[in-house]
């Protein structure tokens, strides 16, 4: 049996306010006797219940209290017996006792004022269930917005990380004699866009890093070219991930021991066997 899933059900709040059907309290009871985290839970909802109505008892006023009892009288009046029993005429004349059968009187409705306790004690535990529910749903609610807050939290650290790490890579790179930094820029007028490609000419390494440029339209993905002998050769298609986390480096899987210049141009998804909007250019 699943406890948790046991207890959020709702039965024992049932349970406690008497409304489950015999068989229904039997279970729970044959239930308790077997868990006793049942039993602990049954007596916290009892508990809870009686602190909540002592904290919110609120005394009726003075006219209520008037209203009430004299309704409860009037209501007792008309439940009186109709039928009084009337002494018997007595004979002039010396007669043997009768002797009458009485039967035994029918058991009287329960008083009014009973009754009235009995329905208040039931709405104010249906009022005390429906509080306590209303309650633990509450604290649900602001656990799952606690926890979608933290796991915001958890990506943008991630993301925070990687730009550094990104940027660790970077000066390392930068720092590097082997690596060349070719620096491409904008090669579209009014448009600020830059991207970087560090190459290693003797290992034929190279990589990439998106800095300022915007996402790709929907269906559209940026593509990396080498120009050798004035042609351009694709280095692949830029994930938008990358694009996204600006500074992000990656290593092109490409081997490229010469070139004269880098670009990148925006190609439908998937790239194009040759550039047709060039973004960025930078000579080697």
């Amino acid at each position: 049996m699943n406890i948790q899933e046991y207890i959020e059900s709702g039965i024992l709040e049932a349970y406690v306010l008497g409304a489950l059907t015999e068989q229904e309290r039997a279970s729970v009871e044959a239930d308790m006797a077997l868990y006793p985290e049942l039993t602990r839970e049954v007596e916290a909802i009892e508990e809870a219940m009686q602190l909540h109505a002592d904290n919110t008892s609120v005394a009726p006023p003075a006219f209520m209290q008037e209203q009430i009892w004299n309704a409860i009288q009037s209501q007792a009046k008309t439940e009186e017996p109709a039928n009084r029993v009337e002494p018997l005429p007595m004979s002039r004349e010396t007669e043997e006792p009768k002797v009458i059968a009485f039967e035994s009187p029918k058991q009287l409705p329960k008083p009014a004022w009973q009754r009235a306790a009995v329905w208040a004690a039931i709405l104010v535990s249906v009022g005390t269930n429906f509080i306590l529910l209303s309650q633990r749903n509450k604290t649900n609610q602001d656990y799952k917005a606690l926890a979608a807050k933290v796991d915001s939290m958890n990506s943008s650290q991630s993301q925070m990380l990687a730009k550094v790490e990104a940027y660790d890579h970077e000066r390392a790179m930068l720092a590097d004699t082997a690596m060349k930094t070719v620096i491409m820029r904008s090669a579209q007028a009014g448009k600020q866009m830059t991207g970087m490609v560090f190459w290693s000419k003797a290992k034929g390494e190279s990589y990439v890093a998106i800095h300022n440029m915007p996402m790709p339209p929907q269906g559209k993905q940026y593509q990396l070219w080498v120009i050798q002998d004035g042609k351009p050769v694709s280095m692949g298609v830029i994930d938008n991930q990358l694009v996204a986390n600006a500074g992000t480096m990656y290593k092109v899987p490409m081997t490229v021991t010469a070139g004269q210049a880098f670009a990148i141009s925006l190609e439908k998804e998937g790239g194009n066997p040759t550039p047709t909007e060039v973004m960025v250019v930078g000579a080697i």
